[in-house]
């Protein structure tokens, strides 16, 4: 008698009963591909927001110039305080002074506006996570500027110019033109405030993974004779006063910031 054929499997066995079967695959989207994204847009359109953009930087930036110009004369002598009598040499240095002076002037009234149209531009390129810290710290860039031009301002310039002038002597006198005394200034100034964003630049360097508390504790022999090395190459004159002025900002800045990293 032949053996009996073998019953067929059952249809509605569970798949843990099959050998090798795997459990049928979810349907449900993931939480990642249910996040709603931003459309994307034609290249011709980010080309035009970005034109739109430039000159809402510039005619801010043109209004904050015209602006101060009209109060160039006592905004040079505000500048001009801590070297005393400045003199020009050519007959289109004042006024050319006082272009450049208002130019600079213009830029810090108008760069809460730039910082804006900036954000506003790369704000649809980053994840939604980013966005409302990236936001806050577009703000503090520009507290953390007028800190740095503030600082180099009130207390460096002055104690700068004091220790340059002495190196004078009898018959060594200064004749400072009132153009290289504006351009130093305001270099100096500049250098003050783009060391100020030392604190959020690593801020966001360890947000996004790059850097750790810990290795910025290792390196801190080197983030030390950098800071020295940056300041020499920012600072407009050769003195080792206005190099020294600015390294130690740099490093009160930098300890600062491995205190509140994660």
């Amino acid at each position: 008698m032949a053996d009996a054929a073998p019953a067929p499997a059952d249809a509605h066995a569970s798949p843990e009963g099959v050998r090798g079967a795997r459990p049928p695959a979810s349907t449900a989207p993931s939480p990642a591909l249910a996040r709603i994204e931003d459309p994307p847009v034609p290249l011709t359109e980010h080309l035009a927001e970005l034109r739109r953009r430039l000159i809402v930087s510039l005619v801010s930036i043109a209004a904050g110039t015209a602006v101060l110009f009209h109060w160039s004369g006592g905004l040079l002598e505000l500048v001009a305080k801590p070297a005393g009598r400045l003199y020009f040499t050519g007959p289109t240095d004042a006024f050319m002074t006082r272009v450049k002076l208002s130019l600079f002037g213009g830029l810090i009234l108008a760069l809460p506006v730039v910082l804006f149209q900036v954000w506003g531009f790369v704000a649809r390129a980053l994840d939604q996570s980013w966005r409302g810290p990236l936001r806050l710290m577009a703000a503090a860039s520009y507290f953390l500027f007028l800190g740095g031009v503030g600082l180099a301002y009130f207390v460096v310039l002055p104690a700068a110019m004091r220790f340059l002038l002495a190196c004078g002597s009898q018959s060594v006198q200064p004749l400072m033109a009132v153009d290289s005394y504006v351009g130093f200034a305001a270099a100096l100034c500049i250098a003050f405030g783009a060391v100020f964003q030392l604190p959020l630049a690593l801020i966001v360097l360890n947000k996004a993974g790059i850097v750790s508390r810990e290795f910025l504790k290792s390196k801190r022999s080197y983030a030390y004779v950098l800071a020295f090395l940056v300041a020499a190459f920012l600072t407009p004159g050769p003195d080792v006063f206005s190099q020294v002025a600015l390294a130690i900002p740099t490093l009160i800045l930098y300890e600062i910031t491995l205190l509140v990293l994660d």
